[in-house]
């Protein structure tokens, strides 16, 4: 169920926007666009609804250890610690553009079947051909790709 006001890529172009994904072995993996990462249409049709599921996988008790993540500045959250902490995967851009980079990773992913429906219902949509256990780089173009128009 859509709740949020739709977005144009212009829209969020410059802002940190944080999307979820999920691979065909139902892997979930969080995507931050650092304000020019690609940005795909079912994430543009309701940023919202990704904002409340990435919530609702922080408000669950970490399920495994992070097996990597970067160091970040004292007092900043490690949100791609914390993601990996509840079993995904987590890729980042840089501000200037490019591919999205393998930031942190689980020791133990979770499946998607394993999350609330909120989140099910955000990242089912961005289902891609591809398997984030393998990839160091998601590029711009395996998302297009693999995006519905």
């Amino acid at each position: 169920m859509r709740t949020g006001t739709p977005r144009s890529a212009v829209d969020v172009l410059g802002l940190e926007y944080d999307w979820l994904g999920c691979d065909e072995s139902g892997c979930v993996a969080l995507f931050s666009t650092a304000g020019s990462g690609y940005a795909p249409g079912a994430f543009l049709d309701d940023t919202d609804a990704h904002d409340r599921a990435i919530e609702a996988i922080l408000a669950l008790p970490a399920s495994t250890e992070a097996r990597f993540f970067p160091d970040l500045s004292p007092g900043l959250v490690n949100t791609w610690r914390l993601v990996a902490e509840r079993g995904l995967y987590a890729y980042d851009c840089d501000p200037n553009g490019g591919p999205y980079r393998h930031v942190a990773s689980p020791a133990n992913p979770a499946r998607i079947g394993t999350f609330p429906a909120i989140v099910v219902d955000a990242a089912v949509p961005l289902t891609r051909s591809l398997r984030f256990e393998f990839l160091s780089v998601v590029s711009t173009e395996v998302l297009q790709a693999n995006d519905v128009p």
